[in-house]
């Protein structure tokens, strides 16, 4: 592992000497909308719906049964960029998207090839990391995503101090290849844990530069944390949004176990205040956003996914 004066020596190196450069933020119905160019766009228009995204977790029943078709789909509704679920897939729908003119800036990552935790997901075959930046590498990509922790790995403060080291080690290797690692929140990073939280230990051991953070607001929220003010208090880390709503009186919880069925809710149906967080991102100079629900869809995932958008470029 790398002693933090040489992880410190390497970092400044390489953000010196080659940064990377930002983004944008980034079943159907019979419903149609009209889309403007940025040109036709006036100025009190919602910032980064020229660049939006949607993760592909949204519409995950549909990948499997027709990944083409859905993507093809997404790109009809409006959506400008996707982001994948695991880096694997790029080889065979990166082209795909090309083909659409469905941009691919970001995907999350195999979490074991960060942890090491393969014996957790025995179904799983292991692979490395640097494989993961190949595959990155290849589709071109500019953000890769770490996205979850097994409940396993993350038993005791030693645990959440080990994955910041591993974290800030393959953020590192990352920017080495040209790419920016992230780090994605769900709601257990503040679950207590010996008078502190996962959050705060990753606050104060994670290096910003190497893995600052994909915040998903609704993550956030339903573990009981304003989502305005943990974008303020990591505003000098934070680069990437998800857009997610909450179902208005859903209890708070810090474990997925505990969440409910219906706390999952497209974007106008809920109380967050999803645009006002947009224009505090832009405000905070947030890369891009990417549209995401989990869950209790409309009428189905891709209907959900149409009548969030909808209310973005309402």
């Amino acid at each position: 592992m790398l002693t933090n004066s040489r992880r410190i020596f390497l970092r400044n190196s390489i953000i010196a000497a080659a940064g990377l450069p930002l983004l944008g933020c980034g079943n159907t119905t019979n419903k149609t909308t009209t889309k403007k160019t940025p040109e036709e766009m006036p100025e009190s228009t919602l910032p980064y719906l020229d660049t939006i995204g949607i993760q592909l977790w949204t519409v995950r029943d549909q990948m499997e049964k027709d990944p083409h078709g859905t993507l093809k789909t997404l790109k009809e509704l409006g959506y400008y960029q996707v982001e994948f679920g695991d880096t694997r897939l790029l080889g065979e729908l990166k082209p795909v998207c090309d083909d659409l003119g469905l941009k691919v800036h970001s995907s999350f990552i195999n979490w074991n090839t960060v942890t090491g935790g393969w014996q957790y997901t025995p179904d799983d075959t292991p692979f490395e990391f640097n494989e993961v930046l190949d595959q990155a590498g290849e589709a071109g990509l500019s953000h890769l995503v770490f996205g979850y922790l097994r409940p396993e790995e993350r038993t005791s403060g030693d645990d959440w101090r080990k994955l910041a080291d591993d974290l800030n080690e393959a953020g590192l290797r990352a920017k080495q290849s040209g790419l920016q690692m992230a780090y994605h929140n769900h709601n257990f990073e503040w679950d207590p844990i010996e008078g502190t939280t996962g959050f705060d230990l990753l606050l104060d051991r994670m290096d910003g530069d190497l893995v600052p953070f994909e915040l998903d607001l609704f993550w956030a929220q339903i573990a009981g944390q304003d989502a305005r003010k943990t974008m303020e208090r990591i505003s000098n880390r934070l680069e990437l949004l998800h857009l997610k709503q909450l179902h208005p009186g859903t209890p708070v919880v810090t474990r997925l176990d505990d969440v409910p069925g219906n706390a999952y809710e497209e974007l106008p149906d809920g109380e967050m205040p999803i645009k006002e967080l947009m224009r505090y991102g832009k405000e905070l100079g947030v890369a891009y956003c990417m549209v995401e629900q989990d869950g209790n869809y409309d009428t189905g995932s891709l209907a959900s996914a149409e009548k969030s958008l909808i209310f973005l470029q309402g």
